[in-house]
C-alpha cells in the first residue's frame, strides 16, 4: 500500500506564494503522538516557519521541539494557541477522541489547518467542526495522503481516461492484521473509503454485515481498541453504491489460521477495479490487466505496469497537503483533502455499522450523527 506518512509527500522548491505562514503544532506523547510524523509536516517549505509546539509530555515536548526546530514550546496548546496566533496548525495525534477540540480551538486564531485523519469518531463532531470552521472561513486539510501521492493520483486520471473502460465494480481487502474487523476498517479503512470518493464520487446507500466470531453484534461486543477508540466487530463485509452503477465491496475478515499474521510477504491490502476493458490492481504496486477477465492461458494478456497518463498536468500545490492548504487560503477554494472529506469518511464508517444494527440499507447522508455503537 502507498505509505501513509511523511515519506510519502514530495517536497519541490517552488512555493505557492512569498508570504511568510507562520505554523504551530499540536502533539500528544502517549495518546496518539504525532501520527504519521506530521511534526514534520512543514519541513522543506521555505515558506512556512514553525514558531511553537505544544505538547503535556514534557518529554515528548523536549524531542518534538527539536524536531521541529520550533521556537518555542508549551505544554498547553490553547495557551499556544492564544498566544502566538499561528496562521497554520498541525493537529497531529492520530487518536482522534482529541481532534474536536483542539480543530475548534484552532479555528478561533488559524487560517488553515492539517489534522491527522480520522477526522473526528462520529459525524456529529465533525459537522460541529465544520460549521465552525465555516464561520470563520478556516480551510482544513485532512491527512488523507492518497490525493496527494502519484501513483493514486495518477490511477484517477488513468480511470477517467477510460485505460480499463467503464468501472463495473470494486473490492478493496483492509489490511487484516490484529487489528482486524472495526478497528482494521476505522484506523486504515478510511483511507479507503476516502480513496473510493475520489474515484468515483459520493455514496449514495452502504449496505454491511459486522460480526464478531461468525455471529450478528450485542452490545458487549463494543470495546476500546488496540488504539482508544470504539470499535466492534472481528470481520466486516461493507457494500456502498457510487453513481454509474458502480459497487465498491470493502472487507476485513478474521480467520483461524495464519491470514491475520504477518506470515505473508506482502501486505494483504489490496486494490481492485473491474472495468469493462480491463482490471486496475494494486498490492504493494499498481499493475493494470488488458482485459475484463482474469484467466487468460493463450492470448498473451499479462500484468503490467501503469502506462502515464496523456495530457496529464498535476500541480505543483497538489503534490504536497500544506501547499495545497495554503493555496485553499489563497484562492478561497477547498484544499485536495478538505473537512468535509475527512467528514465523509467518518459517516462512512457510522453507516456500516449503522447498517448492521438495523438490518437494513442505509442512505446518505445519514439521519443519526452520532456513533451508532453507542446505540446497540
Amino acid at each position: 500500500m502507498g505509505g501513509v506518512g511523511m515519506a510519502s509527500i514530495p517536497v519541490t522548491a517552488a512555493q505557492p506564494s512569498q508570504k511568510l505562514w507562520r505554523a504551530a503544532v499540536i502533539g500528544r506523547t502517549g495518546g496518539g503522538d504525532y501520527g504519521h510524523g506530521y511534526d514534520q509536516v512543514f519541513k522543506g517549505l521555505d515558506n512556512v516557519i514553525v514558531e511553537a509546539v505544544a505538547d503535556q509530555d514534557p518529554v515528548g515536548l523536549a524531542r518534538a521541539a527539536q524536531r521541529t526546530e520550533a521556537k518555542r514550546r508549551y505544554a498547553d496548546y490553547r495557551e499556544m494557541l492564544e498566544r502566538e496566533k499561528p496562521d497554520l496548525v498541525c493537529v497531529a495525534p492520530r487518536f482522534p477522541d482529541c481532534h474536536p477540540a483542539m480543530a475548534l480551538a484552532a479555528i478561533q486564531v488559524a487560517k488553515g489547518i492539517f489534522i491527522e485523519k480520522p477526522f473526528t469518531e462520529t459525524p456529529a463532531e465533525a459537522d460541529a467542526v465544520l460549521a465552525a470552521a465555516g464561520q470563520r472561513g478556516v480551510k482544513i486539510q485532512v491527512a488523507h495522503n492518497r490525493r496527494y501521492t502519484s501513483e493514486f493520483v495518477q490511477a484517477k486520471a488513468l480511470l477517467d481516461q477510460g485505460l480499463i473502460g467503464q468501472v463495473r465494480q470494486v473490492h478493496i481487502y483492509g489490511k487484516q492484521d490484529k487489528r482486524v474487523g472495526g478497528e482494521d476498517m476505522i484506523v486504515l479503512g478510511t483511507h479507503d473509503f476516502d480513496l473510493m470518493r475520489f474515484y468515483f464520487g459520493d455514496p449514495r446507500w452502504c449496505l454491511a454485515s459486522v460480526t464478531q466470531g461468525g455471529r450478528d453484534l450485542t452490545r458487549a461486543d463494543v470495546r476500546q481498541g488496540v488504539e482508544p477508540i470504539l470499535v466492534a466487530g472481528d470481520t466486516v463485509h461493507a457494500l456502498f453504491a457510487f453513481p454509474h452503477d458502480i459497487m465498491v465491496h470493502w472487507s476485513s475478515v478474521k480467520r483461524s489460521d495464519h491470514w491475520n499474521t504477518n506470515a505473508f510477504p506482502c501486505e494483504k491490502w489490496a486494490l481492485e477495479i473491474l472495468g469493462t476493458k480491463g482490471i486496475l490492481a494494486q498490492q504493494s504496486d499498481f499493475a493494470w490487466l488488458d482485459s475484463p477477465f482474469l484467466e487468460h492461458k493463450n492470448d498473451g494478456v499479462q500484468w503490467r505496469d501503469l502506462p502515464r497518463p496523456s495530457h496529464w498536468e498535476w500541480p505543483d500545490y497538489a503534490r504536497h497537503p500544506i501547499k495545497s492548504l495554503i493555496h485553499a487560503i489563497e484562492t478561497n477554494q477547498q484544499p485536495v483533502c478538505s473537512g468535509e472529506d475527512g467528514r465523509w469518511t467518518v459517516e462512512m464508517v457510522a453507516s456500516v455499522y449503522e447498517s448492521q444494527r438495523t438490518g437494513a440499507r442505509v442512505r446518505f447522508p445519514l439521519a443519526q450523527r452520532d456513533n451508532p455503537l453507542r446505540r446497540f
